[in-house]
């Protein structure tokens, strides 16, 4: 009931990623940080006013990488405990929560900027699970 009245939009991908050769610990840093920002300035350029929180984790059998954006203008703040430097196989889950437009929007933006950003760092993936509720995001139109 609160994001309704708050109008909070939020949206979560879960994506799998898997290289046999190995991706660079690095090159998936930079496409963290672009998919969280490219979903997040979608989200406003569509509408929201105000972020309330993009995060990430990437979870993987060396460690996991959390991220945090709250400011669209600022850096992204990383959390890197991955002890190898290069990535075969990961889970990364992607979560957005906006103020100003509603849930199909949000997911809308963020479905928008997944191809893009990981076929850019040449990153193979798939779309696990996709959090979107059809129910929760109509009553809040209503």
């Amino acid at each position: 009931m609160h994001r309704a009245v708050d109008e909070l939009g939020k949206y979560a991908i879960e994506i799998d990623i898997s290289s046999e050769s190995g991706i660079s610990k690095d090159v998936v840093k930079q496409a963290i940080g672009e998919a969280m920002r490219e979903s997040t300035l979608n989200c406003m350029r569509n509408g929201a006013d105000l972020i309330g929180h993009t995060k990430s984790f990437l979870l993987c059998a060396d460690g996991n990488i959390m991220s945090s954006l709250l400011d669209e203008y600022k850096p992204i703040r990383i959390k890197d405990d991955v002890d190898s430097e290069v990535i075969h196989d990961a889970k990364f889950i992607l979560h957005v929560i906006v103020h100003g437009i509603w849930d199909d929007k949000v997911r809308e933006c963020t479905l928008a900027a997944v191809p893009g950003v990981f076929g850019r760092f040449n990153i193979p993936y798939r779309v696990a699970a996709d959090y979107y509720d059809l129910e929760k995001s109509i009553a809040h139109h209503l």
